[in-house]
């Protein structure tokens, strides 16, 4: 069950990386001297820990059988948890470089998973798919130029580039690759069976190939020029993109405004993200803050819109996305409160520790309302939901 349904026991494992992520702002407040500044090891274990095991476990559930393909292998999946567990454990310590390894490690096992069932596919996959290509090919790029920054042969890049491509460019085009095609279906609360999808024309693919293109090439834009300029152009690219893909793809603005509580996120997220894209542009002394207007506001809250989808279908529960509304509205607007915490850390420096802090107490808070809610559904199957 777990083979063909990975994300039983990836999505477990990436709640246990965000507590870990998380948790060490609380002991650096109070106890500073005991727990030092946690510095990348935060964001690794947030983006490659938490993140990546959302992902690879929505992934590993659904290409198979959009591509009508064999699922995941058991070795494979363990290389997944060695992997997600060496990531987390290496960065909780300090180790940059190895967290960085396990990292390009998770990749390759991903790729050599589709790559050997791609060519004995049965279905073509949606156009939208192009990003999720792309998607890996940032992250890829991104992990290497990180290595070699770490091992002492490459110059730091000043634009953070590596660091923007694992943890904008690698989220962001893996939405648009599969929100291009689900969201809309969410919010038409629409029944999606994977193996209807059918990709698209070749014209199709194509245009979306170039706007990939063009939003991978905002990065280099944003390497390459003076920095604040660069900053500007960079982001202001990337913001195009990404309005022309809620406008147009998702069509946010004629979401209907009734719709199940979980999919709150879902509508709202995207919104967020396209702030956190726009403000650099104006006010790019800040963009650290307004990455986090993507990081918590956007990823996370997205992430949860799905994963509640996910475990709900996959569990024969869907009668549960009406129910839990006001637990739903609670962790919504914790995860508001800790963007407003975090967001205040680099524009309000004075309590740096403490704003830190509190916007990891208020994400903590509400993943445990999300657990409390939907873990139970993790090992729930279609024919034993009268349980």
């Amino acid at each position: 069950m777990i083979r063909h349904e990975p994300y039983r026991l990836l999505f477990p494992l990436g709640l246990f990386c965000a507590l870990i992520g998380l948790g060490v702002w609380i002991p650096s407040y109070f106890w500073p001297q005991l727990f030092p500044y946690p510095g990348q090891g935060h964001a690794i274990i947030q983006i490659q820990g938490f993140l990546f095991s959302f992902i690879l476990g929505f992934l590993c559930t659904m290409l198979p059988k959009v591509l009508g393909v064999p699922p995941l292998g058991a070795l494979t999946l363990a290389l997944f948890i060695i992997g997600l567990a060496g990531t987390t454990v290496a960065a909780l310590f300090g180790e940059y470089g190895l967290s960085q390894m396990f990292h390009l490690f998770l990749l390759l096992n991903f790729g050599t998973f589709i790559l050997i069932r791609f060519p004995k596919r049965r279905n073509n996959p949606p156009a939208f798919f192009v990003f999720i290509a792309l998607a890996m090919l940032a992250d890829l790029k991104g992990t290497t130029l990180r290595l070699l920054i770490l091992a002492g042969w490459w110059d730091v890049i000043p634009s953070r580039t590596e660091i923007l491509l694992q943890y904008q460019a690698f989220p962001l085009l893996l939405i648009m690759g599969v929100g291009g095609f689900l969201l809309p279906k969410l919010f038409g609360n629409a029944v999606i069976d994977p193996k209807s999808l059918s990709s698209q024309s070749n014209s199709s693919i194509r245009f979306l190939l170039l706007l990939g293109l063009t939003f991978l090439l905002s990065y280099g834009v944003q390497y390459w020029g003076v920095h604040a300029l660069s900053t500007r152009i960079g982001y202001g690219i990337r913001a195009v993109v990404w309005l022309w893909f809620l406008s147009c793809s998702l069509r946010v603005q004629h979401v209907p405004s009734k719709f199940p509580a979980y999919l709150t996120g879902g509508r709202v997220a995207p919104y967020f993200i396209a702030m956190g894209l726009v403000l650099p542009v104006f006010f790019p002394t800040y963009t650290l803050a307004w990455e986090h207007l993507i990081f918590i506001t956007g990823f996370l809250w997205l992430t949860l819109s799905i994963a509640t989808r996910v475990v709900t279908a996959h569990g024969g529960r869907l009668d549960l996305l009406d129910r839990n509304r006001r637990q739903t509205l609670a962790y919504g607007i914790l995860i508001v409160l800790a963007t407003a915490a975090r967001v205040s850390t680099d524009i309000w420096p004075g309590a740096h520790a403490l704003h830190l802090a509190l916007a990891s107490t208020f994400v903590i808070s509400a993943l445990v309302i999300w657990t409390r809610i939907h873990i139970p559904l993790i090992f729930v199957t279609p024919s034993d939901k009268a349980l």
